[in-house]
């Protein structure tokens, strides 16, 4: 359903013109992707695979870390990307990125676990290449390398996700409540920025 959630925003953001438009996805799956891919005339998508040349095709894949995105400045339209930022070391730095590489108006809209609290806690950093957790590790499973096979460095919160974002430069930021379904019981929380 959360995957789902990020279709109205981006329609709405884009008002249903998506004529030249260039969108990039954070990953190589999911339902917001396969909409992207009937509605935009170009759709760029990416997996991280560490150790291996950034912005090159690896057994059919482009190679992205967001922390450090090889597309050009202002080339893109739209970012989006479903629960992925909280595995990004630097999450202010991949916030940065998706940026830089925006078109003035352009948007990033995501999704990514958020807890209800005041203020997002980091819950583990890179030491010398190597994850270190600071109390209990966390890890999400991953499609590309298995069951528990990607720690997780941040605890995003509801109270501070927007400013969060918006601190990074984007002209605004916010946290909407999305219902995609009368029977959906919890809105979906999706971060809304423009540049």
């Amino acid at each position: 359903m959360t995957n789902l959630s990020l279709i109205p925003v981006i329609k709405q953001h884009f008002k249903d013109r998506y004529q030249g438009k260039v969108a990039y996805e954070l990953s190589t799956y999911g339902s917001t992707l396969a909409w992207l891919r009937r509605n935009f005339q170009h759709v760029i998508t990416s997996e991280w695979m560490p150790g291996l040349p950034l912005g090159q095709t690896v057994n059919g894949t482009r190679n992205e870390d967001v922390q450090r995105l090889t597309f050009a400045s202002d080339s893109i339209d739209l970012v989006s990307s479903n629960q992925v930022f909280e595995h990004v070391p630097d999450d202010l730095l991949g916030f940065g990125e998706c940026l830089r590489v925006l078109r003035t108006g352009g948007a990033m809209i995501l999704s990514l676990p958020l807890f209800d609290a005041a203020t997002t806690q980091r819950i583990a950093t890179l030491e010398n290449s190597k994850v270190v957790f600071i109390g209990e590790a966390e890890y999400h499973d991953s499609r590309l390398e298995g069951a528990c096979s990607v720690p997780v460095f941040w605890h995003h919160a509801v109270g501070d996700i927007a400013a969060r974002v918006q601190s990074v430069g984007f002209r605004s930021a916010e946290l909407l409540d999305v219902t995609i379904a009368p029977t959906q019981k919890i809105a979906a929380k999706i971060i809304y920025a423009v540049k």
